[in-house]
C-alpha cells in the first residue's frame, strides 16, 4: 500500500508539471553562412580563321559569350586554363569584363597553365558580363579543327 501511495504521488507530480506548461517557449537557432564562390559561362564558341591579306598573317577570328559570378567572399579572382596547349601557330585569347569594383586583366593568352583574368572581386552577384575570345593563327598553323576546353575557376587572390 505504501508503494501504491508513493507511485500515485509521483504520477500526480509529473501530471501537474505537464499541465502547468507556459504559453511561451524559445529555441536557439544557429545559421552558418559559408563562403560561396560560383561562376558560370554561357554560349557556344565556334571560330573560323579563313582569310588573310596577301603578305600578311591570317585574319584573327573573334567570338563573344557572357558569364555570371556570385561570391560573398573577399578579394577573389577568376582564372582560366586550357585542358592542353594550343598547337603550333595557333593562339587563343580571352578577355573578361570585370564585375563591379573588380579589375580585368584585359586580353590574356590562354594556355595549359592557369592565367588570371579578373581580380579584386568582393561580394558580388552579376550576370551578363562580357567574355570575348580571339583566335590568332600564323602561317605555321596546320589546317584543322582544334577543340579545347577552358576551365574557369574563382578562388582567393
Amino acid at each position: 500500500m505504501k508503494n501504491f501511495f508513493a507511485f500515485t504521488l509521483i504520477t500526480f507530480a509529473f501530471a501537474s508539471t505537464t499541465l502547468a506548461q507556459s504559453n511561451k517557449s524559445s529555441q536557439q537557432v544557429a545559421i552558418n553562412v559559408a563562403e560561396i564562390s560560383v561562376i558560370a559561362v554561357q554560349g557556344n564558341i565556334n571560330m573560323t580563321i579563313a582569310s588573310a591579306t596577301a603578305g600578311q598573317a591570317p585574319d584573327a577570328a573573334t567570338a563573344a559569350a557572357t558569364y555570371a559570378v556570385t561570391t560573398n567572399g573577399k578579394n577573389q579572382k577568376i582564372s582560366a586554363q586550357l585542358d592542353r596547349e594550343m598547337p603550333k601557330g595557333l593562339s587563343l585569347f580571352a578577355t573578361m569584363a570585370a564585375p563591379s569594383k573588380a579589375k580585368s586583366a584585359g586580353k590574356v593568352q590562354l594556355s595549359g597553365k592557369s592565367s588570371d583574368l579578373v581580380s579584386s572581386i568582393t561580394s558580388v552577384n552579376e550576370s551578363g558580363l562580357a567574355l570575348n575570345y580571339e583566335a590568332v593563327a600564323t602561317v605555321d598553323a596546320t589546317p584543322d579543327t582544334v577543340v579545347r576546353t577552358i576551365t574557369y575557376t574563382i578562388t582567393n587572390n
